[in-house]
C-alpha cells in the first residue's frame, strides 16, 4: 500500500487549503502531533508558540501523543522536554511503546529476510540504506549520507558499515533508501508493486523512500494504543504536514495538515492550519480549534 497518493484536481487542492474550524462543542481526548515540520522547526527546536499549544491541549484534558517516522529513542528527548507522560508511535507507527514502563503495545517489524531484500535491491539501484531497529540506527558507509542523516534528525550518530555482510540483526521496524530524486520516485512505483500486500512504501524527502511492514503506518499505531485507552477516532486530532501522515489524518475525527504541508496531507485533512509563520503552524491550528469547542 503507498502513501503517496496520485496528483489531485487543482479544484481539490485548492479545497484542502480551506481552513475548517472544529465544531462547536465537539470534545477531543487524545491529540497526535507528528515531529518534523509539524511540532518542530527548521532548526530541530520546538517553537515556544508550539511548545504553549501542547500545553493548551493539555490544559483542556487532551491528551498528547508524538507520533514520528523517527525511532523511539529520537522522538523521547522531545516528549521529556513537554513533560508527556503518553506512549510514543515510532517508525511510521511500526512501533507503539510506553517509555515509562518499558511496554511494547504494538511492534509490526519487518522480518529479517525481507530487510535483507531490501538492503540487496538498494545497492543495486545505488542507494544507500538505512536500518531502524531495537539496537539503534545502522547506515551504510557514506560521508554525504552521515552528514545529512545527522542535519536531519540533530540527533547522535548512526552505525555504519562498510558492508551490509557486516550488519547482524533480526527485524527491522523502518528501512530507509536514499539517493538521487528522480530515481527515488521511479523505484517507488517499482517497489509498490513489487512489495504489494508485504510492505508500506513512501516518499518524506524528495530523496528518501521509506519502507515499513504492510500495515504499519501512523494510523494503526494510533488504532493499537487508542483500542488500549478506550479513545474512538472521532475523539481523536492528529496534526501533520507530510506523506506519512496521511494515514493518521484520514483515519482521525479531527485530522489537521499544516498550511505549508503536503499536496496529498492537505487532501487528507479535514482542516488545515492558518497560513503564516510555519515554526508556529501548529499552534495557530491548536488556538482555531481550541476557540471552536468553546
Amino acid at each position: 500500500m503507498s502513501q503517496v497518493q496520485a496528483p489531485v484536481s487543482e479544484k481539490t487542492a485548492k479545497r484542502a487549503m480551506q481552513t475548517k474550524p472544529a465544531k462547536p462543542g465537539k470534545r477531543y481526548k487524545l491529540a497526535a502531533i507528528d515531529l518534523d515540520g509539524t511540532l518542530l522547526n527548521h532548526e530541530r527546536g520546538i517553537s515556544p508558540e508550539n511548545r504553549a499549544a501542547v500545553e493548551r491541549l493539555l490544559a483542556n484534558n487532551i491528551d498528547v501523543v508524538l507520533a514520528s517516522g523517527r525511532r523511539h529513542d529520537d522522538i523521547l528527548r522531545f516528549h521529556r522536554e513537554l513533560g508527556l507522560e503518553s506512549p510514543i508511535v515510532s517508525c511510521h507507527g511500526a512501533l507503539v511503546k510506553d517509555p515509562t514502563t518499558g511496554e511494547v503495545i504494538s511492534n509490526r517489524s519487518i522480518p529479517k529476510e525481507m530487510v535483507e531484500n531490501l538492503i540487496e535491491l538498494a545497492l543495486e539501484n545505488q542507494f544507500s540504506w538505512i536500518v531502524y531497529d531495537n539496537g539503534g540506527v545502522h547506515l551504510s558507509k557514506s560521508e554525504y549520507w552521515l552528514a545529512e542523516y545527522v542535519r536531519r534528525s540533530a540527533f547522535g550518530l548512526p552505525n555504519v558499515y562498510d558492508s551490509h555482510t557486516d550488519y547482524e540483526f533480526i527485524h527491522a521496524e523502518k528501512v530507509n533508501w536514499m539517493g538521487d530524486i528522480e530515481s527515488i520516485r521511479e523505484q517507488f512505483h517499482n517497489m509498490t508493486k513489487t512489495f504489494a500486500g508485504k510492505l508500506t512504501s513512501v516518499i518524506t524527502d524528495p530523496d528518501h523512500l521509506e519502507f515499513t511492514l504492510h500495515g504499519a503506518d501512523k494510523s494503526t499505531g494510533l488504532m493499537d494504543l487508542t483500542a488500549r485507552m478506550g479513545i474512538e477516532s472521532e475523539e481523536v486530532i492528529t496534526f501533520g504536514d507530510s506523506n506519512n501522515d496521511v494515514p493518521m489524518l484520514a483515519w482521525a475525527g479531527l485530522g489537521v495538515a499544516m498550511h505549508h504541508g503536503t499536496t496529498e496531507a492537505r487532501s487528507a485533512a479535514k482542516m488545515v492550519s492558518p497560513a503564516g509563520d510555519e515554526a508556529s503552524s501548529l499552534a495557530r491550528a491548536v488556538d482555531a480549534i481550541l476557540e471552536g469547542q468553546q
